[in-house]
């Protein structure tokens, strides 16, 4: 009798810490602290100075080096004035922005799809990314009302955080440059007014000048002066893409001679009209309308890309393929022409025999 009473003293007492153990537990997990994310001190932008192009969407993206913090973190621009000290209103308060609701993809078929696709949000012309740290300039921001180089611009403050911490990164300058209706241009490096009326071609291929045959009368990139020409006497709300072609003395040139264009996929256009003097597409704006790789853009995808061509016979026996080449992009929306001038000499559309 006795043995049996030591043998349940002795059985109740792991019984007894058992119990103890998992209250104890219990009342400890109360008072510890929930997991924390990593903020690490040595997280910072790239850079503190931020140049984007004022008329047009522009990205700074990958920015922010997040070292070892863990993410997502979030970023929020908690003060913008101007570099003198005065509010900034136009950074400040909100405005109707073009946005894409659906991806354009480049294969749309009508204006309509594409337009159906994009809608106005109201938004600061100058933002953060929530989670990725990345500005966006909208383009509504214009140098009428935004401060731009020469001038210093504006300072800002960003806070990026998480869980485990965060850091205000403060004086952060936002210099825009000023807007540009297209590209390619040549600018003004201290203004950013474009001071040459004209461009030339990416590249010409096998081009030679109107009754010559020797490879020393062909056209190179500066005999062909490309005009960028926008109509602000055309009130029509569907915008167009007008391409012209002209001897130097301004005598058109029937596009048709360029027999080898592909005309209907030459640009995102709709409703082509061909004339003897002229060649016009329905056009949404920007051209390209977004950054990205299209049949319509080169291989950035930052510019369009388009090709005139045709053949000629050389002594009825080798075929030639002639050629003009130009990347170019349209950021202002309107009624523009495109002017081809053979300045250094008309090109030869004739077999040589």
């Amino acid at each position: 009798m006795e043995m049996k009473n030591k043998r349940i003293w002795y059985a109740g007492i792991p019984g007894c810490l058992v119990g103890i153990s998992f209250v104890g537990q219990a009342c400890v997990s109360d008072f510890l602290p929930d997991s924390l994310d990593a903020f690490d001190k040595d997280a910072t932008f790239s850079t503190t100075v931020f140049e984007p192009v004022l008329g047009r969407n522009t990205v700074l993206s990958e920015v922010f080096n997040p070292g070892n913090s863990t993410l997502p973190l979030t970023f929020t621009i908690t003060r913008i004035e101007a570099a003198d000290g005065s509010e900034a209103p136009e950074l400040t308060d909100v405005f109707p922005v073009r946005v894409w609701n659906t991806p354009y993809l480049g294969t749309e078929t009508t204006l309509e799809e594409i337009e159906k696709k994009r809608s106005y949000e109201y938004r600061t012309l100058f933002e953060v990314r929530e989670h990725s740290g990345d500005f966006v300039m909208w383009a509504n921001a214009l140098s009428s009302f935004v401060k731009c180089a020469p001038a210093e611009g504006y300072v800002f403050d960003v806070k990026a955080e998480n869980s485990g911490g965060y850091q205000v990164y403060t004086d952060l300058q936002l210099i825009p440059t000023r807007e540009m209706d297209y590209e390619p241009n040549t600018t003004d490096e201290e203004t950013g007014f474009i001071t040459d009326d004209y461009v030339t071609p990416t590249s010409v291929t096998n081009l030679y000048a109107e009754g010559s045959s020797s490879s020393f009368n062909l056209l190179e990139e500066e005999d062909v002066q490309i005009y960028f020409r926008r109509d602000y006497d055309n009130t029509d709300t569907e915008y167009t893409l007008t391409f012209r072609f002209m001897e130097a003395d301004y005598t058109p040139i029937n596009p048709s001679r360029f027999s080898n264009t592909d005309w209907n996929t030459l640009v995102h256009g709709f409703d082509m009209e061909m004339t003897d003097e002229y060649v016009r597409y329905k056009v949404a704006y920007p051209i390209p309308l977004s950054n990205m790789v299209t049949d319509y853009t080169n291989e950035d995808g930052d510019m369009a890309s388009v090709k005139f061509s045709y053949d000629r016979l050389f002594y009825n026996s080798t075929r030639i393929t002639a050629s003009i080449n130009f990347e170019f992009a349209i950021y202002t929306e309107g009624h523009w022409e495109i002017v081809f001038v053979f300045a250094g000499g008309s090109p030869d559309f004739s077999n040589i025999e």
